[in-house]
């Protein structure tokens, strides 16, 4: 500018003109390509950092989502995402703009010194106006997100379970449940972006003001004869460089409060890596041998334990039926062995080794689990059987299927094996989930299967088939936990456990505690 305005103009030189213009086309050629460099390079920090957070992230949201049951989903996965998108984002160019903003400013004092002043000044203005962004926006825009998903968890709540609102006429309830969270978040929403707008509109209202500000400064400087029409032209130019960054940064408040929040929200959920414990060294295959010992568990956030004190002990190739009243303690019993319920004291033992021994995945391999809610994942009945594990045979699939004696009935759905059953199973009727999921639980012929009310759902000929099943498993000599409220299931039972409030009332030989429910004397 102040080369075509001072040189040029006065000059009426074409020759010159042409060598500026060549000048400035590789120049600017040259900051189209550094631009894209560096738009390039924060897509890969994106990347980087994604690729890095995101197993961790996922295995922190898995384990929160067990020990916190019962609670809103966690963000996490959420969070993440808004951490990738905020470092590739143009709020991140400007902040790596920033700096250049003092050379800028450099360079507007070596034209005069009246323009460095005013943009100085204008700048401190500016980085004010941003400071205060922080100290008031970043509550109410943390509330604001806040509400946003509770109202997100309540949808998703909802759609989980549009079926049982539908049918119980609760479809409306919940909707307008839905619709006052809403109403809340988006208030509280409001009431943020109206804040954040005035400090927006205040930083871009000054901005325009010092631009036309420096351009009358720059008018008088000319007429005094202390400056050139070019230089007041540049000075404008780079008037708008020192202070865009400053500006940028403030009218994208909203997204970078964002990403502060989801990473102290990330780095809250994710261990260190110094706090991070190795997996332990793999011990051999369990036996079936499983000792509970002073047991002491119950949800988290629940103050008063459900298992209180429970002790037992099975062998290789016991079956024990495991009564008690609703509440007593049964469910919280099968968690605990499973460990997707860690014990607040207590040890859980396979082969006189702690569970906390065990690598957790080897351990799960080698263990059949039928949850008292059975949750079947979107896919193939053989995908869901064979618990997804690429590396599964047909043979082991159908052994397993042939061991929960459902072989035939799946057969005889439309493809197969290969049938798909939607999310969570939704395409089967309550007794094909439990009879696949006893398949899932017997495949590759573990040593320990847990088994929670495995007839609730079941016909009578359901029910005769898990009894040859649980016969099958004690043939080979597979240790049975059963949990049960039908006295019909206990028929292939060697022992018998009674919890009443989470304590152990009776166990033993299933003879002997079934003489001691019935008032008689143990043999």
């Amino acid at each position: 500018m102040m080369q075509v305005y001072d040189r040029v103009l006065n000059s009426q030189s074409i020759p010159t003109l042409f060598g500026l213009t060549m000048l400035i086309v590789v120049l600017y050629a040259a900051m189209g390509v550094l631009d894209w460099a560096r738009n390039g390079l924060f897509s890969m920090i994106a990347s980087k950092v994604e690729e890095d957070l995101s197993d961790p992230v996922l295995d922190a949201t898995l384990d929160e989502r067990i020990r916190s049951a019962g609670r809103g989903q966690n963000p996490a996965l959420s969070h993440l995402q808004t951490v990738r998108r905020f470092l590739s984002s143009p709020t991140m160019s400007a902040a790596f703009d920033a700096p250049w903003s003092f050379v800028f400013l450099l360079v507007l004092f070596m034209l005069h010194w009246a323009y460095g002043v005013m943009a100085m000044i204008g700048g401190l203005v500016l980085v004010t106006i941003s400071i205060l962004n922080q100290v008031f926006m970043s509550r109410p825009l943390s509330e604001a997100e806040g509400q946003s998903r509770v109202a997100q968890s309540h949808a998703s709540e909802t759609t989980n379970e549009i079926a049982t609102a539908q049918a119980l006429g609760m479809r409306d309830v919940r909707s307008k449940g839905w619709r006052q969270r809403l109403d809340v978040a988006d208030q509280t929403m409001r009431e943020a972006s109206g804040t954040l707008g005035i400090f927006t509109a205040s930083a871009k209202t000054f901005r325009m003001m010092l631009q036309s500000g420096i351009l009358g400064l720059g008018a008088w400087l000319v007429i005094e004869g202390y400056s050139t029409p070019g230089t007041m032209i540049a000075a404008s130019i780079l008037m708008g460089r020192v202070i865009a960054p400053v500006e940028q940064i403030t009218s994208q408040w909203r997204s970078v409060s964002g990403a502060k929040s989801a990473w102290q929200a990330l780095t809250q959920l994710v261990p260190s890596r110094e706090e991070e414990v190795e997996q332990p060294m793999s011990l051999p295959p369990i036996t079936g041998k499983l000792s509970v010992e002073n047991i002491v568990a119950g949800p988290e956030g629940q103050e008063k334990p459900v298992l209180r004190g429970l002790n037992f002990d099975l062998e290789p190739g016991d079956c024990v039926a495991i009564i008690g009243k609703s509440a007593s303690g049964k469910t919280t019993l099968a968690k605990t062995i499973t460990g997707t319920l860690k014990p607040r004291s207590g040890v859980v033992r396979f082969d006189n080794a702690s569970r906390e021994n065990y690598n957790p995945d080897e351990l799960g391999k080698q263990i059949g689990y039928l949850p008292q809610v059975v949750g079947l994942f979107e896919g193939s009945i053989q995908e869901n059987i064979s618990r997804f594990q690429p590396d599964a045979t047909p043979e082991t699939v159908i052994e397993a299927a042939r061991a929960a004696d459902c072989h035939e009935f799946i057969l005889e759905m439309p493809n197969g094996y290969d049938t798909q059953i939607g999310m969570g199973g939704a395409y089967l009727s309550g007794g094909q989930k439990q009879r696949i999921g006893l398949a899932r639980a017997m495949y590759n012929d573990p040593k320990l299967v847990i088994l929670d009310e495995p007839n609730s759902n079941l016909d009578s000929e359901g029910e005769i088939a898990m009894q040859r099943s649980i016969a099958k498993m004690r043939e080979r000599g597979t240790t049975v936990v059963l949990i049960v409220h039908r006295q019909s299931a206990l028929k292939h039972c060697n022992k018998l456990l009674v919890i009443e409030d989470g304590r152990v009332q009776h166990f033993g030989e299933k003879e002997a505690v079934l003489a001691q429910l019935r008032g008689g004397t143990s043999s």
